[in-house]
């Protein structure tokens, strides 16, 4: 019985994987890319996480710090690689110093972390970081090699069962709460491409990585949660100093040869 249970599941989704395939040419990665999924059920991922999301997080509504977001949000969208999408941001109310990205369009910026910042240009950063993991698709990319997840979202699609559909939202925000050392300085080469045409200062990423290096090594006892999203910061740093400057600084070296595990 087991065996043909399995049977009928790698059938399934050997006939999913092959049948579903659509290849594109990404404005962000300059590649030809082969995804499971387009954008419309992209969108509707997104949209199921950020419901999932926005059900255990309180949002913000207050005026000043949206308008501020929703004004640095919309110069970064405007030059970005992907205009089929609707982005939309919103500030979760709570004091941890992170922001995130989901499918479809969404980034998330807590207040903890607005709160921290200087100016418009470090924000701009931070947007179009998680911005540029939204144009690169790096959720999508790592749903594509999860095919469990897959074949449950699918399944909770087609039967409309809502402890299935919340069970599959669970498994998807878990995929998608860290990204790879790779997708974080691909997003970081994005964000000095994106900031520049926006006219922001692309230097005041460096401002921001250093306040949360000097903000986590302060208070050891408490990890910054940007840290479990976006790992590897060291090595971020020194890479944008070679993407902003041409060269990385003698300190980058020295960071470099240190043990990352804390972050």
């Amino acid at each position: 019985m087991k065996r043909c249970l399995h049977l009928v599941i790698l059938v399934f989704l050997s006939v999913f994987f092959f049948g579903c395939l659509t290849t594109e040419y990404n404005l962000a990665t300059n590649k030809q890319e082969t995804l499971l999924y387009g954008t419309g059920k992209e969108i509707k991922i997104g949209d199921s996480v950020s419901r999932q999301l926005e059900a255990k997080h309180s949002i913000s509504t207050q005026i000043d710090i949206n308008e501020q977001a929703q004004r640095v949000f919309h110069r970064i969208v405007a030059v970005c690689d992907r205009k089929e999408l609707v982005y939309i941001i919103k500030i979760i109310d709570e004091e941890e110093l992170n922001a995130l990205s989901l499918p479809g369009g969404y980034v998330y910026v807590y207040k903890g972390l607005l709160d921290k910042l200087e100016n418009d240009d470090q924000l701009a950063g931070i947007i179009a970081h998680e911005i540029g993991h939204i144009t690169a698709k790096h959720a999508m990319k790592r749903l594509q090699g999860s095919y469990g997840a897959i074949a449950a979202q699918i399944l909770a699609v087609g039967t409309g069962d809502p402890k299935a559909v919340g069970a599959t939202n669970l498994a998807l925000a878990s995929i998608i709460s860290g990204y790879s050392r790779q997708d974080e300085l691909e997003a970081d080469r994005l964000a000095v491409k994106y900031t520049r045409k926006a006219g922001y200062d692309p230097n005041a990423m460096l401002d921001v990585l250093n306040l949360l290096k000097e903000e986590m090594l302060e208070s050891p006892r408490r990890p910054v949660a940007l840290f479990r999203t976006h790992p590897h910061l060291n090595e971020r740093i020194a890479a944008l100093n070679m993407e902003l400057k041409g060269k990385m600084e003698f300190k980058d070296y020295l960071n470099l040869t240190q043990e990352e595990d804390v972050f």
